[in-house]
């Protein structure tokens, strides 16, 4: 796992169109960088820092991809949306208009009719009444003729409320489906470049990788962990579920940007163990550090997120027993380790 000296500022700024770009998309406090292939280390304990070093690096980077490729998909989805609104409120404003045009036809017309009845007030219509009862039948036919006049101008006045409303939401959704799409063809773009400069970090990682000795891989990975059989695992619910899921991935390979179900990166084996369960996780270890809700060491249970380092740059899931399982880094497999406490930034329930 990364040392302290692993984890030190890596070197080399990227293209300063990318990082403007991801820096906005990214909610971490510094922008993205990659380092230059340090020279061949004199010695074992030396080429496995440095392999451990890089190869955090490399994953501070896919995991920064991950979160920008999330932020874009939030902006398509806007666009998305903003695109259906758009639809719906013009389809809104086309029955309104016609409603309009229906009762505005109302409207005239008894509008005539009220100015040709005007001059029978009351005192007239009692002056020419032949009889009490043609007094009545006039008086009657005044109050229907305001009645019917009231209703049509109310329902007009609504018709055109309602239509002008329709127009509003429709420039709304045109002005936010135009930002979204100018959001997300730029971010499109930019992330190419981003994609290359990781790629770059990841061949370094996976020749290094290939330079280590027998003596230097089993120092790089670790001692072997026996499996922990997934029905070992106590407890219902989301959490223990999705465990569980992961665990019967112990030894599947560690894969850059992998998210199963045969290959892992650390966020990839999470958010599959929990897409198994019904539940989706942002792809990113940083957004799933901020998911759900917080727990202290002494609340965690299995299936609840551990993440490690700042900025947030890898994830797994407690187990329980102070041990966690987590897809841990490339030349390496899903399996269970002993949570870095010393490491950890956060720990989240998933609810």
């Amino acid at each position: 796992m990364p040392s302290h000296f692993q984890q030190r500022t890596v070197r080399g700024v990227f293209a300063a169109s990318v990082v403007a770009a991801l820096v906005t998309l990214v909610p971490t406090p510094f922008a993205l960088t990659a380092s230059a292939d340090p020279p061949p280390a004199d010695d074992a304990a030396m080429a496995v820092e440095q392999l451990s070093e890089l190869n955090h690096q490399a994953e501070a980077l896919t995991e920064k991809w991950h979160s920008a490729k999330d932020r874009l998909d939030a902006r398509r989805a806007e666009l998305d949306g903003a695109r259906a609104d758009a639809a719906d409120a013009e389809a809104a404003g086309e029955q309104a208009r016609a409603v309009q045009a229906e009762f505005r036809d109302e409207v005239d017309r008894l509008a005539n009719a009220s100015f040709q009845g005007a001059r029978l007030s009351q005192l007239s219509a009692l002056l020419v009444s032949e009889s009490p009862e043609h007094f009545l039948d006039q008086m009657s036919a005044l109050e229907l003729l305001a009645v019917d006049s009231q209703q049509a101008l109310s329902r007009f006045a609504g018709a055109v409320k309602q239509a002008e409303q329709a127009r509003l939401d429709a420039d709304d959704a045109a002005t936010r489906a135009a930002r979204a799409e100018e959001q997300a063809a730029s971010v499109e773009s930019d992330l190419d470049g981003a994609r290359e400069d990781m790629q770059s970090q990841i061949a370094v990682v996976e020749q290094r990788l290939d330079e280590l000795t027998a003596e230097e891989r089993e120092s790089y990975t670790g001692d072997a962990v026996p499996e922990i059989p997934s029905d070992v695992v106590p407890g219902g619910g989301f959490g223990p579920e999705a465990v569980r899921a992961a665990l019967d991935k112990q030894g599947s390979p560690y894969s850059w940007g992998a998210g199963g179900p045969d290959e892992f990166d650390c966020s990839g084996l999470t958010s599959w163990a929990y897409e198994q369960v019904g539940v989706s996780l942002p792809r990113s270890s940083s957004a799933q550090a901020q998911t759900g809700t917080a727990v202290s060491q002494s609340q965690l249970q299995p299936g609840d997120l551990i993440a490690l380092y700042s900025p947030v740059s890898h994830i797994g899931m407690y187990v329980g027993d102070g041990q966690y399982v987590n897809a841990k880094q490339p030349g390496d497999v899903v399996k269970v380790e002993d949570v870095p406490w010393e490491e950890v930034t956060a720990m989240r329930r998933v609810s």
